[in-house]
């Protein structure tokens, strides 16, 4: 996709016929085409456009109980956009248009502000895999999955400098907060690496740090050192690793009772026929030394799966 956008090698000139084909194999980027050719497809500027996350993540509950969910922005004064002769307009006059629309509303105190929305949707529900796939690509089915409404943000000051405040900053979509996690969507799977690729090949190693990219609250993560670490440490550091498999459970950040998580993939693993009853026993053993409570229930969850009984009457 990415490629087919780009201009001709040759020429570096961008050509539409290359566009449409390519995406001529791909019926789902009929949504896309439809509101970049509508009277929506260009901006007025960026206080009256909408944002929609692209990709799909979960949200966990205490229980464990996992769905799916989008993240949506919607500006609280409404989205307005330009027609094509609008555009040119607008555009030749001055080409940084909708940067200084926003800086000069900020400046004068009227401040944007988008309301936060989220579709969910029960993890266990049949239709959950499908629509994945379609809600990569476009913002997904309201009337089936309503907007609710979570929170909101405000826009209340211009940055100071905007190399250090803007340039700086490192978007990834790998980096959550307890509560939410990943999910199957595999533009997810692969920007969850190929991001953080990219801020430290642009940014440096240590680019959490930065000021703009640093969380606010107290925060523990595993780096330490490497280049333009400018973290100030006078004490000695003790590493402890214990070869006692408790770290799978200090790091179990979602607040998940231990043993009602879902173990499905796990048993339909080791329920596989060609699965042996050694290598099944050495997982068993893991889990346990890790969490006593998880192992006794995948074990029990196991002994009650028809396979693992036959596999074991045999033996």
């Amino acid at each position: 996709m990415v490629h087919a956008l780009k201009p001709n090698p040759k020429s570096h000139i961008q050509e539409k016929w290359r566009i449409f084909d390519f995406f001529s194999h791909h019926p789902e980027s009929l949504h896309m085409f439809t509101y970049l050719f509508d009277d929506v497809g260009i901006p007025q500027d960026y206080r009256h456009m909408d944002g929609s996350g692209v990709n799909t993540y979960t949200l966990i509950n205490r229980d464990g109980k996992v769905h799916y969910v989008k993240f949506h922005w919607r500006p609280t004064c409404g989205v307005k956009c330009l027609l094509d002769d609008e555009a040119v307009m607008v555009g030749g006059k001055n080409h940084s248009h909708a940067t200084k629309d926003l800086y000069d509303a900020i400046a004068a105190g009227n401040y944007p502000e988008w309301k936060l929305y989220i579709q969910t949707i029960d993890r266990i529900m049949r239709v959950a895999s499908i629509l994945i796939h379609l809600m990569s690509p476009r913002p997904g089915q309201k009337k089936s999955f309503p907007l609710q409404s979570v929170g909101h943000m405000v826009l209340n000051k211009n940055i100071d400098n905007f190399f250090a405040e803007n340039e700086q900053l490192a978007f990834c979509p790998a980096i959550i907060v307890p509560g939410i996690y990943y999910s199957d969507d595999k533009l997810l799977q692969t920007r969850i690496f190929s991001y953080a690729d990219t801020q430290r090949h642009r940014l440096g190693p240590n680019y959490l740090m930065l000021p703009p990219n640093a969380p606010k609250n107290a925060h523990h993560n595993n780096h330490h050192e490497g280049f333009m670490n400018f973290f100030y440490r006078d004490e000695e550091t003790i590493i402890h690793k214990e070869n006692n498999f408790k770290q799978p459970e200090r790091d179990t950040g979602h607040g998940i009772p231990r043993g009602k998580s879902d173990s499905s993939t796990v048993v339909d693993a080791l329920s596989d026929p060609r699965v042996t009853h050694e290598i099944r026993s050495i997982w068993i053993s893991y889990w346990s030394q890790s969490d006593r409570s998880l192992g006794q229930n995948w074990r029990l969850v196991l002994v009650s799966n028809r396979a693992y009984k036959q596999q074991s009457t045999l033996r």
